[in-house]
């Protein structure tokens, strides 16, 4: 989890440090691999719809929502077991055996959002690569960028009409 955390804050480090020299334009709207595995790395199901696959994009959000909100839901109540564990005074059996249950269950729905966000952002990645072998893409109008003389970040919608 270290490594993940320092190879993002580095990313984000190399990115300013860029936007900082000028203007940096992160162009979204061409129908690539890697822009449909970060929109699944923003939003896990975001890549999928996408790639056109509506369902699979509703189930990957779904399991990732629920699992999140379960994994804090369990967490949270672990915690609250744990607490009234300790203010009994008496070591009652009863309150740490909730406690490790819950905590037990919140582990194993944090390890299922985990996994939901890998899947999401490889297959993402992956259908989409197979798509662009098999048809030409098409182009999203939505980038993002950043303007270093007004220092700030932009999110544009572009349309091109052919007159």
């Amino acid at each position: 989890m270290k490594k993940i955390i320092l190879s993002a804050f580095i990313a984000a480090l190399f990115i300013n440090s860029y936007a900082y020299a000028g203007k940096i334009d992160l162009d979204f709207s061409e129908i690539k691999p890697v822009n449909a595995s970060v929109r699944s790395a923003f939003m896990p199901g975001w890549g999928q719809s996408w790639n056109k696959q509506p369902v699979k994009a509703w189930a990957t959000f779904g399991i990732f929502a629920a699992s999140t909100i379960g994994a804090l839901y369990f967490n949270s109540n672990a915690f609250y077991k744990y607490d009234k564990y300790e203010q009994s005074g008496i070591r009652d059996e009863k309150y740490y055996d909730e406690y490790e249950d819950n905590y037990n269950v919140s582990k194993i729905l944090t390890f299922v959002a985990i996994g939901t966000w890998l899947y999401s952002v490889i297959d993402a990645y992956f259908v989409c690569k197979k798509q662009i072998e098999e048809e030409p893409p098409l182009i999203s109008f939505f980038n993002f960028s950043y303007d270093g003389e007004n220092n700030a970040y932009y999110l544009k919608y572009t349309k091109k009409f052919d007159i």
